[in-house]
């Protein structure tokens, strides 16, 4: 008997005794799991047991949970506990929630919008707390740095109601004062300067503190910025730009990775991320998959106000359905960057080789040398590379050359794409849209440089780069317009698995229109799975007018 006590009061301290939440109706169990660090598992994670907690940790429980309900506009919430050999049981009394029943605001900058607070809502401490921050941004961003705020709330607990009072009183705008760079010897002060998107002078704008700290953070050199605006001289905001160089500035990088497109691969990579000094890099680079081998090195430099010089030569030989295809490519690139827009004129030398073709007439074997101005404007908003849920991105390229002495071939080539994304909490709609189109006058160009459509990145009901019409062996021929768009849908399934519902569409032709009398269309869901660099991405497309063609379609990160 006495051996059974003690392992049943090892178990309890082990693995604690299964909770149950009771008597919320406003506020959803999970959240409330959630607020005590504890998982409830969804229905699909049968793996999972219900959550459990130790005894000890009852107290502090229930006083989050109060708090909680308090800040969620239930001030008079209680949360009550009983216990028994199987479970803890805390018995929840919402209580009647706190509305707001009026709000004055007193303020010469309409800050109306910045409050998140209207009459007859349920007051919560966290949406009168945003609106405080909002607030004091709306005046910063407006170049007040001095303002003053009296922002209060009387909560009436007897008639369940809140007052709220929003008043601000600006004082003399303010403008940025002298600016003081302390630097490396590595890195000129005069170059960081430049980097700045501040100038002497201007008014003060927290706005352009924060872009002037990512145009800096940019610098693979930089280990450390600080823009330091606290020693203020009246309306005049002196800054102290700190820049600190990484302690290691080669690096050395090796990887594996596979992915539905182009199968297993590596890379493998040396950078100096500041040869020199002043932020130049120099970075040599072998990346290698199942069907491309690509070698390049490439020398960059920042140039003052925000401009950027680079050049790169490289070698690249790959896989094409039909042919093979091999590039000798050197190019110089003039950025600038202005967050969120950037700009770039380059000027690209192509060899390139069309080799052990399969059908010349339709993929001539060539050897051919086009020198290609390019322009490409670059617009992204959205709130994140890797796994994006808000924002814009519009990318617009063109690039060309006119047959003569020195170029084997005359061709234009433009390309529009372009995503938006919304979110509702954690559920995502993302559209995505392109637009390519390539006209050939004078020879012709290297076949690689045709549009091909199909993949991961493209149509995913379609193999990658197999979608269109075939030649007499079966290869894909490719196009010279392509439209294709993408609808994606995603929801979360657990912590660390969200779903995805897409539909993807495709028009091509061998004109330079596309043909939008033969559409390509793929429908099908997926699965994403969070990790620290991306989400893994599974995707099942099919198409819905032919369900023999279906692929099975994966990668990291999302696709837009």
């Amino acid at each position: 008997m006495r051996h059974t006590l003690l392992v049943l009061l090892l178990s309890v301290l082990l693995y604690g005794t299964p909770l149950r939440l009771v008597g919320n109706t406003h506020l959803a169990s999970r959240e409330l799991y959630d607020v005590l660090g504890l998982h409830l598992p969804y229905t699909l994670e049968v793996w999972r047991d219900h959550p459990t907690m130790e005894m000890a940790l009852v107290s502090q429980s229930i006083t989050a949970l109060e708090s909680y309900y308090r800040a969620k506009g239930y001030f008079q919430a209680k949360v009550t506990m009983t216990s028994t050999d199987k479970e803890i049981l805390f018995t929840i009394a919402e209580g009647e929630p706190i509305i707001v029943s009026d709000i004055t605001i007193n303020s010469p900058l309409d800050i109306e919008l910045d409050i998140l607070l209207h009459p007859n809502d349920l007051f919560t401490q966290e949406k009168f707390a945003t609106s405080k921050t909002k607030i004091k941004k709306r005046f910063h961003d407006a170049g007040y740095c001095n303002s003053t705020f009296n922002t209060k709330a009387w909560v009436d607990l007897q008639e369940h109601k809140a007052h709220l009072v929003f008043e601000a009183t600006p004082h003399q705008r303010c403008t940025f004062g002298t600016i003081l760079v302390q630097s490396t010897p590595n890195l000129e002060g005069t170059l960081v300067t430049s980097l700045l998107h501040i100038k002497e002078g201007e008014p003060y704008s927290p706005t352009m503190i924060q872009k002037s700290y990512e145009a800096l953070y940019a610098q693979e050199a930089v280990g450390k910025v600080s823009l330091n605006d606290t020693q203020r001289e009246g309306s005049v905001v002196p800054l102290i730009v700190t820049v600190e160089e990484g302690e290691k500035p080669i690096r050395f990088t090796l990887g594996l990775g596979v992915s539905s497109d182009q199968g297993f691969g590596g890379q493998l990579g040396l950078k100096h991320r500041n040869l020199l000094g002043n932020f130049r890099t120099l970075s040599l680079e072998g990346k290698f998959t199942q069907i491309k081998q690509k070698a390049s090195g490439l020398f960059s430099t920042p140039l003052n106000h925000h401009f950027l010089g680079y050049g790169e030569v490289g070698y690249s030989d790959e896989i094409m359905s039909g042919y093979r295809s091999k590039s000798v490519f050197e190019k110089i690139t003039l950025k600038h960057l202005d967050t969120p827009q950037s700009v770039l004129l380059s000027l690209l030398f192509d060899e390139a080789t069309t080799y052990d073709s399969t059908n010349t007439a339709v993929f001539p074997n060539s050897h051919l040398f086009i020198p290609s101005p390019m322009a490409e404007i670059n617009i992204d908003t959205r709130d994140h590379i890797l796994e994006p849920t808000q924002g814009n991105w519009i990318n617009v390229k063109g690039q060309g050359s006119l047959r003569s002495s020195i170029s084997d071939a005359t061709y234009f080539k433009t390309l529009l794409m372009g995503a938006h994304l919304q979110s509702w909490g954690e559920y995502t709609l993302a559209t995505r849209a392109q637009w390519g189109v390539l006209r050939t006058y004078d020879n012709q160009v290297p076949s690689a440089y045709r549009f091909y459509a199909g993949g991961m990145n493209s149509n995913r009901a379609y193999q990658y780069r197999q979608l269109g019409p075939k030649d007499i062996n079966g290869n894909p021929i490719g196009f010279n317009s392509l439209v294709e768009g993408s609808v994606e849908f995603r929801f979360p399934l657990s912590d660390a698995l969200r779903g995805v519902l897409f539909t993807d569409l495709t028009y091509g032709s061998d004109n330079y229109l596309p043909d939008y009398t033969l559409p390509y269309w793929g429908v099908g869901v997926g699965i994403r799975y969070r990790t620290p660099v991306g989400p893994i991405a599974v995707d099942l497309g099919v198409d819905p007018n032919d369900p023999r063609q279906y692929v099975l379609n994966f990668r990291i990160g999302e696709l837009f």
